[in-house]
């Protein structure tokens, strides 16, 4: 009797538990729609004063590209060192001056041929880092598009996809850049592009924890905590990812 009556109740708690879960989720599924049929009559908003990221070109460890009429100049602590792993670091660098290279209103100064390790992979990634230089960028990570139009208009929608669009695109190309910078033998340059991307916020797994590993070859352990604290701001997906990579880097420093 007391079995029969153990099972009863525990039949009794489920049902009354599924029942609110059920409920619960009607009520979240109407409140949804409602907002999202809202959203398509909010008028359209001024957006010019929102937190539009700007690319600092002039941190960042460009070697062959730059935008506007400035070239870059290479010096001894800062060259990437030569195939031949000689000590002559600067010379496989003939940098000179070109013609500028325009796409649509912007514009890149290109360095003359040279023979640095990767240079030709290295040239490319900086060449769309540079086109990046004349669009608007915004990090809008984990804000639906329902919450978008809610904020800023239906009609401001497909502006704030592309302005997002290019915040992704800006990462992906950090990330390329950084292991790039790492196979060319600078890892100095690559801690500098993928702090960077951290820093802006990039969700990106690998940017993390190809910097974390990189802190670790540094003995600067306490790097990766920050970058743990990092990644615990972000509004991802991916952030229990990053989290567990960068826990496992760390007990490996242990």
């Amino acid at each position: 009797m007391p079995i029969l009556f153990g099972l009863t109740l525990i039949i009794i708690v489920f049902l009354a538990f599924s029942k609110s879960r059920d409920k619960n989720a009607k009520k979240n599924s109407e409140s949804f729609w409602q907002k999202e049929r809202s959203s398509h009559f909010v008028p359209k908003q001024d957006i010019s004063g929102l937190d539009y990221l700007t690319i600092p070109y002039d941190s960042l460890p460009f070697r062959f590209v730059t935008p506007g009429g400035h070239s870059p100049v290479p010096s001894p602590e800062n060259t990437f060192p030569p195939e031949d792993g000689s000590d002559n670091t600067n010379e496989g660098f003939e940098f000179s001056v070109e013609s500028p290279v325009t796409s649509g209103e912007s514009a890149y100064v290109r360095a003359a041929e040279h023979t640095a390790p990767l240079a030709h992979e290295l040239s490319a990634t900086e060449r769309e880092l540079c086109n990046l230089s004349d669009s608007k960028i915004l990090n809008l990570t984990g804000i639906s598009n329902t919450e978008l139009r809610l904020t800023y208009g239906t009609a401001n929608l497909d502006l704030l996809t592309s302005y997002d669009q290019n915040f992704t695109t800006l990462i992906r190309t950090l990330q390329k850049w950084g292991t790039q910078l790492v196979s060319a033998g600078n890892p100095s340059d690559a801690i500098t592009v993928l702090s960077y991307a951290v820093s802006i916020g990039s969700d990106i797994a690998g940017t993390y924890a190809l910097l974390a590993r990189l802190y670790k070859e540094q003995g600067q352990l306490q790097k990766i905590e920050e970058l743990k604290v990092s990644a615990e701001a972000l509004t991802t997906l991916m952030k229990p990812s990053i989290l567990r990579d960068l826990e496992q880097i760390s007990e490996q420093t242990s």
